[in-house]
């Protein structure tokens, strides 16, 4: 959204300061946003003064004497060395615990301000999101007890279950922060004493991949057994996540523009007027949440089949090969279980997986057409038109 015009023209380019790390799609998400405000309004000299949450340093910023900070902190150690600059100061909150909130001063020229996101709908949605695919069994997985933001979600998402009638397990990391190999053995007991099948809040997208590998160890099914949902959409994590990871996606660039004209009036000695919470817009589902009330354990196995394949170059004989009963057998037990016979799943996943690449890539569509097997883009372009009544074009530009 842009802001109104400036009453007055700087006479020169205000310094700022951005503490971030950018080996994550959310940092790269809010600094669009950021970037996206600066180009829309007057222009900002910006330092990048980390590149990892490790490497900041505030002590680099000793002979600086810029004009605005943009920072998300990791510790309340690196909060103090920050806010000694006495400048405007905005902070991304995420992984700030609760007891340094006290420290926000929206009505101080120098603030801090806090930018943070709305954690509250985010449990809400998940618990949305489950309720309407009739999971009975519902279960949290926490990232860090030390951070506020964590048990904002899972107290929505307990909350929100509570209402309809239902209970949440909850799976805490130790306070010490053992590594995740220790971890690992605990949550993998965790998971396997649960009751199945039973639907999986990720705190965020890391620990939802971590769930993943977890039950992936143990032969646990996913998502028949175990579904899963992560929080962020960071596409590679999710992508290269095995079964990919369903997540909830956030409005970075939205949470950058609230951060840049947060920094901006506080900069021209104004008190911000922006709301400073950014949202959640949407479940995002991938084959972690695909799940299907199947108790038939061979129709399960016949799934994970057609998953794994994508679909692509599969055969129903293929499939019958692999499994101890006869081809009748597997389709009737398929059909009675699924309602559509196995042919018809191996269309639908591959189908599936042929509009995700094109929502979610920019690969030209003859590309597309060769890795799927297809002679060329006509033959494919021409089974898609007819399957969903728009050509390819028409669904990336509709989807994006």
């Amino acid at each position: 959204m842009r802001s109104a015009p400036h009453s007055r023209i700087p006479l020169t380019c205000p310094e700022v300061a951005v503490f971030f790390d950018l080996a994550v799609e959310s940092a790269r998400g809010i600094l669009r946003g950021f970037t996206q405000y600066i180009r829309l309004n007057s222009p900002w000299n910006v330092n990048f003064v980390s590149k990892t949450v490790n490497d900041i340093d505030p002590s680099s910023l000793e002979n600086w004497n810029g004009d605005g900070i943009l920072a998300h902190i990791p510790n309340a150690e690196t909060l103090e060395e920050i806010l000694s600059k006495r400048c405007p100061t905005v902070l991304l909150a995420r992984d700030i615990s609760q007891d340094l909130t006290g420290i926000h001063r929206p009505d101080s020229p120098l603030g801090p301000v806090f930018i943070r996101c709305n954690n509250a709908r985010i449990g809400q949605m998940a618990a949305e999101y489950f309720l309407q695919k009739n999971f009975q069994n519902f279960a949290y997985v926490s990232y860090s007890r030390k951070v506020c933001w964590c048990e904002e979600r899972r107290a929505s998402f307990v909350e929100a279950l509570e209402r309809h009638g239902f209970q949440a397990a909850c799976f805490s990391p130790p306070v010490s922060q053992a590594d995740w190999f220790t971890q690992r053995g605990e949550l993998l007991r965790w998971i396997e004493d649960l009751p199945k099948p039973v639907a999986v809040l990720a705190a965020n997208d890391f620990r939802g991949r971590q769930v993943l590998e977890v039950c992936q160890r143990a032969g646990i099914s996913v998502p028949y057994d175990v579904a899963v949902l992560g929080v962020d959409n960071d596409l590679p994590v999710c992508e290269m996540s095995y079964p990919s990871l369903s997540s909830i996606e956030i409005d970075w660039e939205r949470a950058g523009m609230l951060c840049a004209e947060a920094l901006d009036a506080m900069m021209r000695g104004k008190t911000p007027t922006s709301p400073t919470l950014y949202e959640p817009i949407r479940v995002v589902s991938r084959n972690s949440t695909e799940f299907f009330q199947v108790s038939d354990r061979l129709v399960v196995q016949i799934l994970e089949m057609i998953r794994i394949s994508r679909g692509e170059n599969l055969r129903v004989a293929d499939i019958v090969e692999m499994l101890p009963v006869s081809e009748r057998s597997a389709q009737e037990r398929f059909k009675k279980a699924m309602g559509h016979s196995i042919m018809e799943e191996i269309k639908r996943v591959r189908m599936k997986n042929i509009c995700q690449i094109i929502r979610e890539t920019t690969l030209p569509f003859h590309e597309i057409a060769l890795s799927l097997g297809f002679e060329n883009a006509n033959h494919l372009g021409q089974l898609f038109k007819k399957e969903f009544g728009v050509t390819m074009g028409e669904y990336r530009k509709r989807e994006s």
